[in-house]
């Protein structure tokens, strides 16, 4: 049976470098990851970082790999972002190995993302 699509825009599978950093922290601290798809109205990542809790609210930077014919060079599209869910996709507790441990991070654009020169 089909799961019924609830999602506003359609999603690409896109695989990018992304940064995020939590607003109104005092910490200059950023978490990394992979995104896993994406759309005009959000994106999934991966991570191995467990921080990310629904409600927050993120600053995202996204690195665009250089792509002949329309961004030569590469470069960056950044903006706001509020956390959805974070759910554990992969390792667990009985597994020593911490660094084994994944999460699925789902986040819903507060505006559209612009390109930073």
């Amino acid at each position: 049976m089909d799961r019924l699509e609830k999602r506003k825009d359609r999603r690409l599978g896109a695989n990018f470098d992304i940064s995020c950093f939590r607003v109104g922290s005092a910490a200059d601290r950023f978490w990394q990851g992979r995104t896993v798809n994406v759309s005009s109205g959000g994106l999934y990542f991966e991570t191995a970082a467990e921080i990310f809790e629904p409600g927050s609210l993120l600053r995202v930077e996204l690195s665009i790999p250089p792509t002949p014919g329309s961004l030569e060079f590469g470069g960056k599209i950044a903006g706001f972002a509020r956390v959805l869910r974070a759910d554990n996709i992969g390792g667990s507790a009985n597994e020593p190995d911490s660094s084994s441990k994944r999460y699925g991070v789902a986040l819903q654009f507060c505006r559209p993302f612009k390109l930073c020169i």
